[in-house]
């Protein structure tokens, strides 16, 4: 498993806790940050519907991507690894996709008697700006930012700091502060779809994170976050 590029960084780095700690508070600073959104949202402050869910998403964006920025202005591109996209981390891709989705599905039956993927309940015409709004968001925005900063940079960076032999841990590490950054930014609204919700990103976290660390390219990473996103926001299109 290849998560760096060079053998000397493997030795501890003062330099790379410093980004680890700048990455780790930029996502803290996105949780409350969207905390404090969601807060003002239920209050009635923010409206409409589609202004809510953009100042939502930038109340997240925003941090994660300053904290990104700080970090590779610092340490330069190649912290990233690489970003072209090759035939066969396409395949792995797809795969990862069916099979965390496949556990959300296994999850949400086992969970709730339903598959969780069906259209959201629409009274009279949808609102199309709302939809929209919120498809590019989780379909684009979300996944590119979402491995840039967790895969492209925390784990990659993470890693340096790891002997060869753990460097493995990188990958669990970084799956995990993936799936509970996604609790507590308000990703699920009650115990059970919460649980599902840390399972199945967990999961999703892990694969694109192993496909990250044996390749050393984020691409694919993004293409199957992307996809597996793309599937929830088709399934539950309002009809």
């Amino acid at each position: 498993m290849t998560t760096q590029p060079d053998a000397d960084t493997t030795e501890p780095s003062t330099a790379r806790q410093r980004d680890l700690v700048a990455l780790l508070v930029a996502l803290v600073v996105a949780v409350v940050l969207a905390r404090i959104v969601s807060s003002l949202t239920l209050r009635g402050a923010i409206q409409p519907p589609a202004l809510q869910v953009l100042a939502g998403n930038l109340s997240v964006w925003v941090p994660l991507v300053l904290g990104a920025v700080w970090v590779i202005a610092r340490t330069g591109k190649g912290t990233l690894g690489r970003f072209p996209i090759e035939l066969g981390d396409l395949v792995f891709a797809l795969g990862i996709v069916i099979l965390a989705r496949v556990v959300d599905v296994v999850l949400a039956i086992a969970l709730t008697g339903t598959t969780g993927l069906t259209p959201a309940p629409s009274l009279g015409a949808p609102d199309v700006g709302l939809l929209v709004v919120s498809a590019v968001g989780i379909v684009i925005v979300s996944p590119v930012i979402e491995e840039t900063f967790f895969r492209g940079l925390f784990q990659r960076t993470l890693a340096a700091e790891l002997t060869p032999r753990t460097q493995w841990l990188a990958v669990v590490l970084t799956a995990f502060l993936f799936a509970l950054s996604h609790l507590f930014l308000g990703a699920a609204t009650t115990t059970i779809a919460g649980f599902q919700v840390f399972v199945t990103t967990f999961v999703l976290g892990l694969l694109t994170g192993a496909l990250v660390a044996m390749t050393n390219r984020i691409g694919a990473a993004v293409v199957a976050h992307v996809l597996f996103n793309a599937v929830a926001v088709v399934a539950t299109w309002p009809r």
